[in-house]
């Protein structure tokens, strides 16, 4: 649209201001032919879908974007935009835009970034200008240390539950994550807590540069130390920064959470519901949960669950998607796609999918249910069914039992035993 836009108002021939810093992806609807209905199809919605790909690849090339696309030797794309904004682009102090409400991810590593809409895109693409008014901030403190089996996601989940966010008094501010266990979470981790500011309805969330940044665009960018270290130096708030509210966690008290259907605020902990839940169908992915780190998770859970002979529960379906090529390699690399195969999973190539309703781990009936590690759970987002979000060890534990569980770890077992 935003290049229909730019052809129609400032001509057939014009060029953007600096493509350097412009980057496309064809994310979105890689599987899409996958999962649309006949009805849809007869529509033409697979055709349009279909034409936006040829525009935006046409678009690219006479402008000399650089376009992150499909890929040619299998199906699937190179990448989720954020994915791999964060993994090979993103650099501590930049400012980020982005035509989604997803694009805080990035704020993992520092960044101010921030979803846009289409005509501000393509008023950049003239100016390199995005007018905004400068947001209040509210800061989240998550003091002390997290159990083994509780990610970044049950913090965001428990946040989300929160009067304060669920009245709305958090909306277009900048949500600027903090506290001992939010520093010792990898960077990977910190985007899920940058990457759901959406869900909060707030312009950005943002984690202060530290060492673990350093490490991450030393390990992800080959970049030299005294680099790295450069890009995030003094990139942190005042001692006397004003804040129009301060949210303050313990990590110790939190146990793995849900949210139920309908919204990401309908969150309570997995130990608070009252019957089992089965599910049919758990998925793990999306730019949210498709991460290096969220594929340590699932692959954790796995793993032990084939030491103790056990598998993914005939019941259910388990899908893994990764959120890029550099993470399917991780993959690779570490052995996991063996131990996904072994244990039942079903693998695919990175892209956008069953989060928008777009892809393979969507639900087909209203009796379905579903658990998820994705970002949203409005009804009719993934399909008619009833979703449930967890995080990455709590949707592989269920995918094992059959029904939602806590994920207890080995370890964890032997003390209780003990």
């Amino acid at each position: 649209m935003a290049a229909i836009f730019f052809e129609h108002f400032v001509g057939k021939d014009a060029k953007v201001n600096d493509p350097d810093t412009v980057i496309f992806f064809r994310d979105h609807l890689t599987f899409l032919d996958e999962v649309i209905s006949e009805e849809k199809k007869k529509m033409g919605l697979l055709d349009l879908a279909g034409q936006l790909k040829f525009k935006q690849e046409e678009f690219s090339k006479k402008q000399g974007i650089k376009l992150h696309g499909e890929l040619t030797d299998r199906k699937g794309s190179e990448g989720i935009c954020h994915s791999v904004i964060a993994e090979s682009y993103a650099l501590p102090g930049q400012l980020n835009v982005g035509s989604d409400s997803h694009t805080p991810h990035v704020g993992a590593v520092g960044c101010v970034a921030f979803g846009i809409g289409t005509t501000d895109v393509f008023n950049s693409w003239i100016t390199k200008d995005v007018r905004v008014k400068v947001p209040e901030s509210v800061r989240v403190v998550v003091r002390g240390k997290r159990k083994p089996n509780v990610s970044a996601k049950d913090f965001i989940l428990l946040l989300l539950s929160m009067e304060y966010i669920r009245s709305g008094k958090a909306l277009a501010k900048v949500i600027e994550y903090c506290g001992e266990a939010i520093e010792e979470l990898s960077v990977d981790e910190r985007a899920t807590m940058t990457n759901m500011a959406a869900e909060i309805g707030g312009f950005t969330g943002i984690v202060a540069p530290d060492q673990k940044t350093v490490e991450f665009l030393m390990e992800r960018r080959n970049m030299p130390r005294a680099e790295a270290e450069g890009f995030c130096k003094g990139m942190y708030s005042d001692p006397d920064a004003q804040y129009a509210h301060v949210i303050e966690l313990d990590a110790d008290a939190i146990t793995p959470m849900v949210a139920t259907p309908g919204d990401p605020g309908n969150g309570k902990y997995v130990r608070e519901l009252n019957t089992p839940v089965p599910v049919e169908i758990a998925y793990g992915g999306t730019c949210t949960a498709g991460k290096n780190a969220d594929m340590d998770m699932y692959a954790q859970v796995l793993a032990e669950a084939l030491k103790q002979g056990k598998r993914v529960a005939e019941s259910c379906k388990f899908y893994v998607q990764f959120g890029s090529q550099e993470t399917r390699e991780y993959c690779l690399q570490k052995g996991y796609l063996e131990i996904f195969k072994q244990a039942g999973a079903i693998v695919i190539e990175p892209s956008c999918g069953a989060c928008i309703n777009a892809g393979p781990g969507v639900s087909t009936r209203a009796d379905q249910v579903v658990i998820s590690a994705q970002n949203r759970n409005f009804p009719g987002r993934s399909g008619p069914g009833q979703l449930y979000l967890a995080s990455p060890y709590t949707v592989a534990a269920s995918a094992v039992a059959g029904y939602i569980v806590e994920y207890e770890p080995t370890a964890q077992r032997k003390l209780v035993v003990a």
